[in-house]
């Protein structure tokens, strides 16, 4: 329990250090999208997106935490889970550590990335051009990930009506295989509207590989499969008492009712953001430096002068071709 709190606590004081240090520094502005315009028809659509992400972002962040924290008087194990997931937008870049392999549309409302000058040991150059969306990428990790964990256990619930023997693998698996199917689906309506785009992929395990809207199974393995499997399962893993497995031993300690909150909050938080570096930045590494070429026909507006490679200086990765590291 207490070792959990630590890494919680690590977690949260370096995420913070890191996006303050963006926050504060030179390359808070807005990535320009160069001479490629959106057609009217596009900029309506990412108006329209930008608007309702973050309104279904608080609707559901007032069902999981606020309502809840109302009725119980203190912030719940469901809520802690909450604003831990939502907290994991600060490793949505994170393909781009070694080399690039997300892009995003800078017609989009951003302030750049907290990479370069940010996060400390960060290698791929001009990381912080990336256009992070500010109304897309924060509110969209409740709205379109967290609540991908909210549907699997709502779905976990229903087949253990129905199949009451169905033990913890076969939970572990459902968990897993689901949330990969349920992130493939939601990243494929996703990448077809042009708000973002994994242009790094190894083929031969992408679908639709080779187009602008390429979608690598690596990526909703590695992010819905195991990342977000971890935090269903330690969500729907818990003791007589209701309490997770980082929360185990909470009673034992002598803390204020408030300093035992804040306890298991640090550990919630510690587990679920080392699922994701453990499961998904750090092995997203490998498939990032074996990607084969990056497809044509990407606009300015994606590329965002982010394809700092190869001997011109302005070629973008792929097999071959050298990244320059500091």
């Amino acid at each position: 329990m207490q070792l959990w709190a630590v890494v919680g606590a690590t977690f949260i004081t370096f995420e913070a250090v890191v996006l303050l240090r963006w926050v504060l520094g030179p390359n808070f502005k807005s990535t320009p999208p160069g001479p490629d315009q959106l057609t009217a028809g596009q900029h309506a659509l990412y108006v329209a997106i930008q608007v309702a992400i973050p309104i279904a972002a608080a609707v559901c962040m007032y069902f999981w935490v606020v309502r809840p924290w109302w009725r119980e008087g203190r912030l719940t194990t469901d809520g802690m889970l909450a604003i831990s997931g939502a907290m994991i937008f600060f490793w949505d870049m994170s393909m781009n550590y070694t080399s690039v392999s997300l892009l995003y549309n800078s017609h989009l409302i951003n302030r750049g990335a907290w990479a370069n000058g940010a996060w400390p040991t960060w290698i791929s150059p001009n990381a912080n051009n990336l256009p992070e969306p500010l109304l897309v990428c924060i509110p969209g990790y409740t709205a379109l990930v967290f609540s991908q964990v909210v549907f699997i256990l709502w779905l976990i619930r229903k087949a253990k009506s129905r199949w009451p023997n169905l033990g913890t693998l076969g939970v572990i698996a459902t968990i897993i295989v689901g949330l990969t199917i349920v992130d493939t689906i939601i990243e494929t309506l996703l990448l077809r509207t042009g708000l973002y785009a994994y242009p790094g992929a190894i083929r031969g395990i992408t679908l639709f590989a080779g187009r602008t809207y390429q979608l690598p199974l690596s990526e909703t393995i590695l992010f819905g499969g195991l990342g977000l499997g971890a935090i269903a399962a330690l969500s729907y893993f818990r003791d007589d008492r209701g309490n997770t497995i980082v929360e185990r031993g909470i009673d034992t300690l002598r803390l204020s009712t408030k300093g035992k909150q804040l306890v298991r909050f640090c550990a919630i938080f510690g587990a679920v953001h080392a699922a994701f570096l453990v499961f998904y930045m750090i092995p997203q590494q490998w498939f990032a430096v074996q990607s084969d070429p990056f497809p044509e026909g990407y606009p300015s507006y994606m590329i965002n002068d982010m394809c700092v490679s190869g001997s011109d200086g302005n070629t973008c990765p792929g097999p071959g071709v050298p990244m320059p590291r500091p």
